[in-house]
């Protein structure tokens, strides 16, 4: 047995060799805007390329890139931008910026290298950053990917006439859960909520609970984080109490929907903020009675 154990030494010894020296893929992908980075390739689907850039990893949609290319070249964590050059004689040159003078410019393009006169430029994207960082729209945060959110949120819904003459806003709170599961396509999320809001008047009253089904999408513009906003399109039932005056009342059940525009781009580690501008009906047989007003909402990922 101990002599077996030895003569195995060896070949572990080489087998792990050759798994910790395999060398790592490289991607290189451009994007419509010129920017292009060579990066360490971790899969891809139909849909998706997933790779790693410094260090960090991304969700990259196939739809948005102009070109992608998965080779072992070894070339990695590199980026560059190619200059897109439109001249007053209608061409288009793209190519990398070999030399900038003050009255031309040098450029490396398919044709090899061309002299450009300032003067025959119309415009260009030649003066942008020439090692453009990754854009963090794409970034991949599967931590909290795979998290579910759950939070609540304070409404203020100043009602429309006739209803909104005859009593003050509606204002009250809501519970809302995100499942992790019904998340799909990166920017769209299935959510349930309870709300109650009510109306309190010197002689009409109004309460209204409400269950909700709602889809929820984000937009992140200019990669920015802080340029983070969602909207939200809900339909429920509300079962709605209605006082008006001191012995008389009305209750009912009626379809219900609302919907919520607004920016999201407040975040503190797991936790997450909206504020919101919302604007929600209640649908009556005879008529519909309807609000806008401010939500206000906070939650965490668990």
């Amino acid at each position: 047995m101990k002599h077996f154990t030895l003569s195995l030494l060896p070949i572990f010894a080489i087998l792990s060799l050759c798994f910790f020296t395999v060398p790592l893929r490289s991607a290189e992908l451009r994007f419509p805007n010129g920017e292009v980075f060579h990066t360490e390739f971790v899969y891809e689907d139909e849909r998706l390329l997933v790779i790693r850039f410094k260090g960090s990893d991304y969700k990259v949609p196939k739809r948005d890139l102009e070109y992608y290319n998965i080779a072992n070249k070894g070339q990695l964590n590199q980026s560059y931008k190619i200059a897109i050059l439109s001249l007053k004689n209608g061409s288009v040159i793209k190519g990398t910026i070999a030399e900038r003078k003050k009255d031309e410019i040098i450029i490396k393009s398919e044709l090899g290298f061309l002299t450009i006169s300032r003067d025959e430029i119309k415009n260009s994207n030649s003066e942008t950053d020439e090692h453009p960082e990754f854009p963090v729209v794409y970034l991949a945060n599967d931590k909290l990917d795979n998290l579910t959110r759950v939070g609540g949120s304070v409404s203020f819904l100043p009602l429309f006439a006739p209803l909104g003459t005859q009593t003050p806003p509606l204002y009250g709170v809501s519970l809302f859960t995100e499942p992790a599961f019904l998340r799909f396509k990166n920017t769209y999320q299935l959510g349930f909520k309870y709300e109650y809001l009510q109306s309190m008047g010197p002689v009409k009253e109004i309460s209204v609970h409400s269950g909700y089904t709602y889809l929820y999408q984000s937009k992140v513009f200019n990669s920015n984080p802080l340029l983070d906003f969602y909207g939200i399109v809900g339909l429920g039932i509300s079962a709605v109490n209605y006082k008006y005056d001191q012995s008389n009342s009305k209750v009912g059940s009626n379809p219900s929907a609302y919907i919520e525009l607004g920016w999201q781009g407040l975040r503190y580690g797991s936790s997450f903020y909206r504020f919101g501008w919302k604007n929600q009906c209640y649908f009556e047989i005879e008529k519909t009675h309807c609000g806008s007003g401010l939500a206000i909402t906070g939650g965490m990922n668990f």
